[in-house]
């Protein structure tokens, strides 16, 4: 079946940003539907996340770019760690090629990205080495101690792997047990966690096209480090591979991996795009009457959120230890998730009306709501939008020429950043609970 325009159009990178854009130019005109936008309070925003860039590095061409690696550079009594640095010299000192080593991080990075939806407040992981984690840090470092025991791996000798025998027949409980989950300890969505991981095992199966590799037989099963082989395949002169073919792999080669029951268009599952309130209402749109373009795909917003922290998280191993670079990463957005939106939320850009904070208000002292909920998607295309917004104003104060700025700038604002003063700012307003000023109910697929 041939795929429609629509359907394209709403899984490609360039949709992610057009779409969230135009919310954005809604607002300006206060025509958004759940919050009030204060445009005036960007730049203040920006100075803020420019001071922790300074409080923790020289400037932001040392910030490094935002990915699922830092979960693993974490600091202990005895200095500073990077777990994934610590295993690649193990392996490469036991005579593994460096090929090698990167199909293995790109193993655990996907897993461990798939994992990391929103932990919930009341979880945290012990380890016995590194004492306790909370949140992503925790899932992160779960995710790292299963791969080291070969939960996800189907070889007899080398546990260092993810594959799609081992991923097809894993267990709720063997989720649960890594995450030490307990009537104690939950996990917001943790059955959900266990299914996505089953999904990838079947996406790794049916997309021999990416995850085949070159050596990929039964006794080499699908493993998500093979993709490297497959870029490997893409490259232009000098080995460089476009951000489109690393997202053809995300966006296509992992479609199974989402839940079906969410929004749909011409028979397809979309994923993580939803219909927004305040496109919805829009009667301006050239397209909106069109064969090609129906209304109701006009209203839709994607953010493939999971999909671009993902794409995010594999650039670093690509370039890093496949030695490939890559172009057009600028085509990739911020991520909108709590910490960035809440950063919004908490510095006044974004003020929820007083009609949607009394339907959120539910229990506790902030408003919740569906990860679908009409509120969660304005937010959200507002959050992607204004990530471009601060990136810009840093990058004209940040005091550097243009031939000195990094690339991957928007992840490095992000890292050094955003995600960090969203956090922050959350600890400091709520230290009881650490959590951002709307609050999503969780499934443990989304966020």
């Amino acid at each position: 079946m041939s795929v429609s325009y629509n359907v394209k159009y709403l899984k490609s990178l360039q949709a992610v940003r057009e779409r969230s854009l135009r919310v954005y130019e809604l607002a300006l005109c206060g025509q958004l539907q759940h919050f009030e936008f204060d445009e005036t309070k960007i730049d203040s925003v920006a100075d803020y996340v420019l001071s922790l860039v300074h409080r923790d590095y020289a400037n932001i061409a040392s910030v490094p770019p935002h990915g699922r690696w830092r979960s693993y550079c974490v600091k202990t009594q005895s200095g500073d760690r990077d777990l994934v640095a610590e295993h690649v010299l193990k392996w490469k000192s036991s005579d593994v090629s460096e090929w090698e080593c990167a199909r293995r991080v790109i193993d655990l990075i996907m897993v461990s990205v798939l994992i990391d939806a929103g932990a919930g407040a009341e979880w945290h992981y012990e380890d016995e080495e590194l004492g306790r984690f909370e949140r992503t840090e925790g899932l992160g470092v779960a995710a790292l101690r299963m791969f080291e025991r070969g939960v996800f791996s189907s070889h007899p000798h080398n546990p260092f792997q993810a594959d799609a025998r081992a991923l097809l027949v894993l267990s709720d409980a063997d989720v649960a047990l890594g995450f030490q989950v307990t009537d104690a300890n939950p996990l917001l969505g943790c059955e959900n966690r266990a299914q996505l991981l089953r999904n990838l095992g079947q996406a790794l199966m049916e997309g021999s096209r990416y995850f085949g590799g070159k050596c990929a037989c039964n006794n080499h099963p699908a493993r998500p480090g093979f993709m490297l082989d497959y870029l490997s395949g893409c490259t232009e002169a000098p080995l460089t591979v476009s951000i489109d073919d690393i997202w053809d792999v995300v966006i296509d080669g992992l479609a199974c991996v989402w839940p079906t029951g969410r929004t749909q268009l011409d028979g397809v599952a979309l994923g993580d795009v939803w219909a927004c309130d305040a496109l919805d209402v829009d009667s301006d749109s050239d397209l909106s009457d069109s064969a090609d373009h129906p209304r109701r795909a006009e209203a839709l917003v994607p953010f493939h959120k999971l999909s671009q922290w993902l794409t995010w998280s594999l650039l670093e191993v690509v370039v890093k230890l496949g030695k490939l670079k890559v172009s057009g990463t600028e085509k990739l957005t911020g991520l909108p998730e709590y910490r960035n939106g809440g950063l919004l939320v908490d510095m006044g850009v974004l003020t929820l009306s007083p009609a949607a904070c009394e339907r959120g208000l539910r229990s506790g002292s902030v408003p919740v709501f569906e990860g679908g909920d009409a509120v969660i998607v304005e937010w959200r295309a507002m959050t992607v939008a204004l990530l471009d917004k601060i990136a810009d104003r840093v990058r004209a104060k940040c005091g550097l020429p243009n031939d000195q700025l990094p690339d991957m700038f928007l992840a490095r604002v992000l890292e050094g950043g955003t995600w960090k003063a969203g956090r922050e700012i959350a600890a400091r307003l709520r230290p009881t609970t650490k959590d951002p000023p709307i609050n999503i109910i969780s499934d443990g697929t989304l966020f």
